[in-house]
């Protein structure tokens, strides 16, 4: 007769595993990888037109974030980490409007990421 190994998970225990500190990092490690993803693929407009040639990308920013994720009725926060642009037409340089086009740089970061 062999023995039948049993797993019984304790939520608590896993609950505290995942707001530990060292679990920020990989996540951070996650997300500066696609920075770099993202810088690779950001306009850069010509100079000779462009008041701020290259804002765009220099303004790729990696944040830390906890974020409220429920369980079982409950939020519970959970680390991770967040890549944004804080240039002031980010929002045009990544949906487009009629004097900008859409370059959706942070939609194609991702697709990049997940090996689309």
């Amino acid at each position: 007769m062999t023995n039948q190994s049993k797993y019984t998970g304790s939520y608590r225990g896993i609950g505290s595993m995942l707001r530990r500190p060292w679990l920020m990092k990989p996540c951070r490690d996650a997300a500066v990888r696609m920075k770099g993803i993202a810088e690779s693929i950001a306009p850069v407009g010509n100079p000779a037109e462009d008041r701020h040639p290259g804002l765009y990308k220099a303004s790729l920013d990696v944040l830390p974030i906890y974020k409220d994720v429920r369980f079982r009725g409950r939020p519970h926060n959970r680390p991770g980490a967040r890549l944004i642009n804080t240039a002031p037409h980010a929002w045009r340089v990544e949906y487009g409007d009629g004097r900008v086009p859409r370059y959706a740089v942070l939609q194609r970061t991702i697709d990049a990421a997940k090996g689309v």
